[in-house]
């Protein structure tokens, strides 16, 4: 990551504390290097749900990625970032009315369905915009990735996606379907995964379970999507995914692709998110006093899970690091945020140099679910700030609200 501890220091000199802030030569080199890997028979569609910054949407688009979006927010979103409905798919459970509207209306290039309620209610939308929807089903099989907590993967009973047998009924009564064509699968079955093998044999799964019901149904597939799912490592004791097996294994899987007449013309969907943006990304805080309690040292920050959830949400803490880091003696020390509860943890323990107030503590991996999965509104604390630093510049991202504008926004109509 290219952001020395001198531009982190500047940005919060300038942008003040907390903050996310976003290396974007980085980001470039993550697309550069994960597009070198999947070749030009993969498309890479943004996972907008990883970071739905404008910034960070538009400078994707325009090194070549289309995006997946999960909701009429994040669809208006990446069409203002300058994705064309051509380079957008939508996957997603629990749509709602509005949101299939805006997705039809849009006419992006395919609506993942989960389920059969919900491709009744795309045909009757389709019906009333007096459109033809081109959709792809999502296929929640009997097999997956394990996952050290389970996110979005693994085997079993789950809100995402048909499995086989609903799926099934459809594809042999979709002839009933007037104006929605099922042209396409999608299996979105694991998150964070760092092994590249396990990657691999997972799309060649994906690759013969749409082969089956292609030739099972007579299904046209236009499209074959293995979701998301590249991690990337939270911990000392994890290894980064390795691209170059991945690139291997991928190659694999475009010639089993193309050894099937029945799907050599469907076009191959990754959904990366946290792998783009997460490494690229820090939290940075401001250290506002310390303490010690029965025997464990504590530092006190401006931020908390307000800002950064996922610490807690999942139980792994990210790396932190003192900002310049002043040499002191390491002590194990717990990072604790401003919010009344005991939950507002951001690290249960770490080795710090011996923190004092006004020291910055930055935490890594916080380009991906940081900012977007956060609850800013507890306790009414200032919301954080966004930044992107990019060949020597730093910008402001995004103006967060302030408390008072949106204390302004409500009513109190019943004095």
């Amino acid at each position: 990551m290219a952001l020395t501890e001198s531009i982190v220091k500047e940005a919060a000199e300038r942008f003040g504390t907390p903050l996310y802030l976003y290396d974007f030569d980085a980001l470039e080199e993550r697309v550069e290097a994960l597009q070198a890997a999947a070749g030009p028979r993969f498309t890479l569609a943004y996972a907008v749900k990883a970071n739905p910054s404008l910034a960070v949407l538009s400078f994707l688009e325009g090194r070549g990625l289309s995006a997946d979006v999960a909701s009429a927010g994040e669809l208006e979103a990446a069409r203002r970032a300058g994705f064309p409905p051509h380079k957008l798919v939508s996957t997603g459970p629990s749509k709602c009315d509005r949101d299939l509207e805006a997705l039809v209306r849009e006419g992006i290039l395919q609506i993942h369905v989960e389920g059969s309620d919900e491709l009744q209610v795309l045909d009757s939308i389709a019906a009333r915009e007096k459109k033809i929807v081109t959709a792809g089903l999502r296929i929640n099989p009997p097999w997956g990735i394990a996952e050290k907590r389970t996110i979005i993967g693994g085997p079993g009973a789950k809100k995402f996606g048909f499995d086989l047998e609903s799926a099934a009924l459809e594809l042999e009564s979709r002839d009933e379907l007037g104006h929605v064509v099922i042209e396409g699968f999608q299996v979105f079955n694991a998150s964070n995964v760092l092994d590249a093998g396990l990657l691999s044999e997972n799309a060649e799964h994906v690759v013969e379970l749409a082969a089956e019901l292609s030739e099972r149904f007579d299904v046209f597939v236009a499209t074959i999507d293995f979701g998301g799912g590249l991690g990337v490592p939270y911990s000392d004791d994890e290894s980064p995914l390795d691209l170059a097996a991945l690139s291997a294994g991928l190659a694999r899987v475009a010639r089993r692709v193309a050894s099937h007449a029945r799907l050599a013309e469907a076009r191959l969907i990754f959904e990366p998110g946290r792998f783009l943006v997460a490494p690229v990304g820090l939290y940075v805080t401001k250290v506002l006093g310390t303490k010690r309690c029965m025997g464990m040292n504590y530092a006190l920050v401006d931020g908390g899970i307000h800002h950064m959830v996922r610490p807690v949400l999942l139980g792994t803490p990210h790396r932190a690091r003192v900002v310049g880091d002043p040499g002191r003696e390491r002590v194990p020390v717990g990072i604790a945020g401003p919010l009344c509860t005991s939950l507002d943890v951001l690290h249960p323990e770490t080795l710090l140099p011996e923190p004092r107030r006004g020291d910055l503590i930055a935490f890594e991996n916080a380009g991906a679910y940081g900012y977007t999965e956060s609850m800013p509104l507890f306790l009414s604390h200032e919301w954080a700030a966004e930044v992107g630093y990019r060949q020597g510049r730093l910008e402001s991202l995004r103006r967060p609200p302030r408390v008072s504008e949106i204390l302004d926004a409500q009513r109190m109509p019943f004095d």
